[in-house]
């Protein structure tokens, strides 16, 4: 079983858009039963609001006709790291974030999500700029490529 976290500075917006949309393509691929996908946060504040999903990620994904349940947004754990087969960040912020929270990424866990994809980048956070249209098609293409990248490693 291949485990995947994904993160996020907050975990309402682009990680659990990123863990649906993949949990999506892995259900289409029929191999939901080689995965376990979830996503967390680097902040904790979220955590202590008991925040859900945000409200932009959940008109994108019922737009776009991606199955969603809802989630709570979690900080993400030292345990974690040991616990996942790969983490991957939105951003450069959250992966300096990731290892301020599990230590070093002795065993190369922890990429960005569009470090997979062929023109690597950060996802911008669409609780800042708005614009859920442009975090969805990032997130499409990383979740794809990483996809891609899984298949060549198996």
């Amino acid at each position: 079983m291949i485990k995947v976290l994904f993160v996020c500075l907050g975990n309402i917006c682009r990680s659990p858009m990123a863990q649906f949309v993949f949990k999506q393509m892995v259900e289409e691929r029929g191999l939901s039963d080689q995965f376990e996908i979830d996503s967390a946060a680097t902040e904790g504040y979220n955590e202590m609001c008991h925040a859900g999903i945000h409200y932009g990620t959940r008109e994108i994904l019922t737009a776009m006709h991606v199955p969603f349940e809802e989630h709570y947004s979690r900080r993400i754990r030292p345990s974690d790291y040991a616990y996942y087969d790969y983490i991957l960040a939105m951003d450069d912020s959250n992966i300096e974030d990731i290892g301020s929270i599990v230590g070093m990424d002795t065993d190369n866990k922890i990429h960005r999500l569009l470090d997979f994809a062929n023109k690597p980048r950060n996802i911008k956070d669409p609780w800042y700029t708005g614009n859920f249209d442009e975090t969805y098609w990032d997130i499409v293409e990383g979740c794809d490529a990483f996809l891609k990248h899984l298949k060549k490693e198996v």
